[in-house]
């Protein structure tokens, strides 16, 4: 997979995909900014994720363990499927222009929303790695519940961020 890069666009958010030989043109995104279709799902699927994450919660406040975890499940695997197949291709794209421009202000934005995001993700399977054993038993769960805040925290800094990119980029 190849992107032809723009640099009005940030230079890693590409309007043109090259896949196995095959051109295709990127079509415009879904609300009206300078974005392509891509990082407007992208966008809409992480803000769902973030809203099942905020679902998982309030049912780990009614004391209801097993939809919380497996509201949590759904919302990592939603963010790693896009993480996977959009993220780390714009990424890999664009690195010489992240690494190039640094003191753009969305550049710094975009690294804040990567490394918070990653770190969100390892921890969020770490857990996820964890309960699933013994997913009936939740006891194991309590003694990790400052690793899950901080997963949490980190997740909801690397979504700020990346709404923050987005804005900086395509608006």
């Amino acid at each position: 997979m190849k992107s032809e890069n723009n640099p009005v666009n940030g230079g890693f958010l590409y309007k043109k995909l090259t896949i196995m030989y095959f051109e295709v043109k990127l079509v415009s995104g879904l609300f009206g900014t300078n974005a392509v279709l891509i990082v407007d799902l992208t966008l809409l699927i992480q803000i769902i994720a973030f809203i099942l994450l905020t679902g998982a919660l309030y049912y780990k406040a009614k004391k209801n363990f097993k939809l919380h975890g497996s509201l949590m499940g759904v919302a990592l695997m939603l963010h790693f499927i896009n993480f996977l197949f959009a993220m780390v291709p714009s990424f890999i794209g664009g690195f010489s222009y992240l690494t190039g421009e640094i003191n753009n202000i969305g550049v710094q934005t975009l690294w804040v929303h990567a490394v918070t995001g990653v770190l969100s993700l390892i921890l969020g399977f770490f857990l996820l790695i964890a309960w699933l054993p013994k997913y009936t038993d939740i006891s194991g769960c309590f003694k990790r519940k400052r690793l899950m805040d901080a997963t949490t925290l980190l997740w909801s800094v690397s979504l700020v961020f990346g709404i923050l990119t987005y804005i900086i980029f395509y608006t």
